[in-house]
């Protein structure tokens, strides 16, 4: 990877922790809109089709898996930024970062987008099945 300034891995951990943030009140409000879709009405049943409970549990699992790769990069960078200013005591030291620092969070970003591709294919399928009839 190319040097950068240690200013710039500040900007990037402050990047990822303000992404948290706006993941984490995203799942808080799909929560509360699943708590809704899965209200009970009179009777005990869930007010949910079958065919649509996998796609809701890899959509779950897409923004879990969304919330780790950016608590994982918080981490990672806030813990390498913290270092090296500590080592350097300037901000505008060029420096280079690790590539296998990066490894995880790609890993955890092509499965959120797989969990979300397939659980749309699903979504796909029901909706065709509903109405193509």
């Amino acid at each position: 990877m190319a040097k950068s300034k240690l200013s710039e891995f500040k900007e990037d951990y402050y990047f990822f922790t303000g992404k948290l943030s706006d993941i984490n009140r995203q799942i808080a409000f799909a929560g509360i809109a699943l708590i809704w879709v899965f209200k009970k009405g009179e009777n005990t049943d869930f007010q949910i089709d079958s065919a649509l409970i996998l796609p809701a549990i890899l959509i779950v699992c897409a923004l879990a898996v969304d919330m780790f790769q950016y608590i994982y990069q918080s981490i990672v960078w806030a813990s390498f930024y913290t270092k090296k200013n500590r080592k350097y005591k300037s901000e505008e030291k060029k420096i280079k970062s690790p590539e296998y620092l990066n490894i995880p969070a790609w890993i955890l970003f092509g499965l959120k987008v797989a969990l979300v591709l397939i659980s749309y294919w699903f979504i796909f399928d029901f909706l065709l099945a509903k109405f193509l009839k």
